[in-house]
């Protein structure tokens, strides 16, 4: 038999480690190819590819972002090779697999839940090596579904996965995951679902790791659902992540703050800058709304820890926020989101609520009267406390949020508005978010550059009395993000003589670390801007001159050099 394993991912640079984990488990009685697509893909390239590698079997890890196109790929291939077994697996699938079997009659078998153990049997039985289906599988027979749907869970510490180069080859995210199973039951996630929280062995996931270092991976995007839930297992890998940094890779990992102690906050103070990035997901500083979800954790706590982590200035902090949860109106959103983003995160995701089947929240949708779309990602569309046009002004400022904050693009520009001009940070980005609606910028693609201009021409419509100020900060912003001179919002560059002057000044040199390379050289490495306020310090009207070097965005205030 002739066999692929496939999925389709969000982007090129992710990688499914579901259909390595079964190639890896069924290995070497069963042969096995993968291939990563993308949901960006056209469907008929998707199907050339599987039906050119002249399968017998294709088995898709399913999701909620690839489900429909899955399906539609699924029947096409049907149409063109009937001989052709199809099984799916993966979330999507896993909470209503009979009735996904049943309407979808060109899918030959279904796998609910961890797939480790059920997919050689499955492969046993297909081969007609075993009579019987195997635990968890469903398939049609005489027009009847037979089989279980019992959602799936293995031991894995008798896993014997271990991560090689293929899982990371050509990859600049590696998902990755010490245990599976979370200690909480949030009633909006799967998670809370499927179990007990269970291991991988420590000496594999201190394996795996060493080879993520060696090769120098990007970024390793640990899945566990609340990593710091076992302390001591936890802060052995953290702390083996230090020893063995690479000055590279970055880990991505969510934690729960109200686990972490004095002990979590030593190691996290001295690690390498980007050497981590923290999630934690708030969802809502409600109370009722916390209860309702199960969510545990007290908003003060979590914002203390959140800041303490943010002191230490070396670590991404990405806070969470979702909209349309029960006893959550506009007005206790609000406050949600202003609550949280007055932590100061680098990146706050504001998501909207997922009625996902398999989740506790999808039984009681019904008494939360919460409509949903029917299809996926099956997202919220109002409930009994918020209406769909409340939704759809939050999700106007979801696209300001990540226009203006979350890239990072404006951020002492942003800062300075909060600080002196918006205590309500949620009034900021609806204000900003009503001038796109009314200039018609809202549903068009816009170039970076043009952020910019739109920015500063919102500031100007609100006569802001320090407009001059703004411009300079917005100013110093861009050339931080972009490494060029944004002539469209009027810089003042001293005169090009002056530059080569400074060049040759010693306390210059010294201040950028440059020697004994000469200014004509030089002079293409730097830009050189003068401002009218002191736009890195006290904002006070005096003279400033700033040099900023292209390569890193580093800048240096050399205004005495310059009068």
């Amino acid at each position: 038999m002739k066999i692929l394993l496939t999925s389709l991912n969000t982007k090129y640079i992710h990688s499914n480690i579901a259909i390595r984990y079964l190639k890896d488990t069924v290995y070497p009685k069963y042969k096995c190819d993968t291939i990563d697509f993308t949901i960006n893909q056209n469907s008929d390239e998707i199907i050339f590819q599987i039906i050119r590698g002249k399968y017998d079997i294709v088995g898709f890890s399913t999701y909620i972002w690839n489900v429909e196109m899955t399906l539609e790929i699924c029947e096409k291939l049907k149409l063109i090779n009937p001989n052709l077994i199809i099984f799916m697996g993966g979330p999507e699938v896993s909470f209503n697999s009979k009735e996904i079997i049943k309407e979808h009659p060109y899918v030959d078998y279904i796998m609910s839940g961890e797939g480790e153990e059920s997919f050689l049997k499955l492969l046993d039985y297909v081969h007609g090596e075993r009579n019987d289906l195997p635990a968890g599988v469903v398939t049609m027979l005489d027009e009847e579904v037979v089989g279980n749907d019992i959602y799936q869970v293995v031991d894995l510490q008798n896993s014997e996965i271990e991560y090689t180069l293929d899982y990371i080859k050509d990859k600049k995210i590696v998902y990755y995951e010490t245990s599976r199973g979370c200690p909480y039951n949030c009633e909006f996630c799967l998670s809370s679902s499927t179990g007990r929280v269970r291991f991988y062995p420590l000496e594999r996931c201190l394996k795996d790791i060493k080879l993520f270092l060696d090769e120098n991976v990007p970024l390793v995007k640990f899945i566990d659902r609340t990593f710091n839930f076992n302390k001591e297992r936890s802060l052995t890998i953290l702390k083996y992540i230090i020893d063995n940094d690479n000055n590279f890779t970055t880990f991505h990992l969510e934690i729960h703050p109200q686990l972490i102690d004095e002990d979590y906050l030593k190691l996290f103070k001295n690690a390498r800058k980007d050497l981590f990035q923290f999630e934690v997901g708030v969802q809502s500083t409600n109370e009722e709304t916390c209860k309702a979800i199960k969510r545990v954790g007290d908003f003060e706590t979590i914002k203390n820890v959140c800041k303490e982590i943010m002191s230490f200035q070396n670590i991404h902090l990405h806070l969470d926020l979702i909209a349309g949860l029960p006893y959550e109106d506009l007005k206790s959103l609000r406050k949600s989101f202003n609550d949280i983003l007055s932590i100061g995160p680098d990146k706050l995701q504001l998501g909207f609520l997922k009625v996902l089947k398999g989740s506790p929240i999808f039984n009681k949708a019904e008494q939360y009267e919460i409509v949903y779309d029917k299809k996926s990602p099956f997202e919220v569309i109002s409930t009994k406390w918020i209406s769909y046009m409340e939704l759809q002004e939050v999700k106007k400022i979801e696209q300001m949020l990540d226009k203006y904050y979350n890239e990072g693009y404006f951020k002492n520009t942003i800062n300075y508005l909060f600080e002196n001009y918006y205590s309500d940070y949620y009034e900021f980005f609806i204000e900003i978010g009503n001038y796109w609606e009314e200039n018609g910028y809202l549903f068009v693609n816009q170039s970076r550059d043009s952020l910019y201009k739109i920015l500063k021409d919102f500031l100007i419509e609100k006569k802001f009395e320090e407009i001059d100020l703004l411009n300079e900060i917005l100013t110093h912003d861009y050339i931080l993000t972009n490494g060029k001179v944004p002539w469209f919002l009027n810089p003042k560059k001293i005169e090009s003589g002056r530059e080569h002057d400074l060049l040759r000044d010693e306390v210059v040199l010294e201040k950028i670390s440059e020697h004994d390379v000469p200014a004509k050289k030089l002079i293409k490495n730097y830009i050189f801007i003068k401002y009218d306020y002191q736009i890195i310090s006290d904002f006070k009207k005096e003279d400033l001159v700033l040099i900023y070097r292209i390569k890193d965005r580093k800048h240096y205030d050399i205004t005495e050099s310059w009068r």
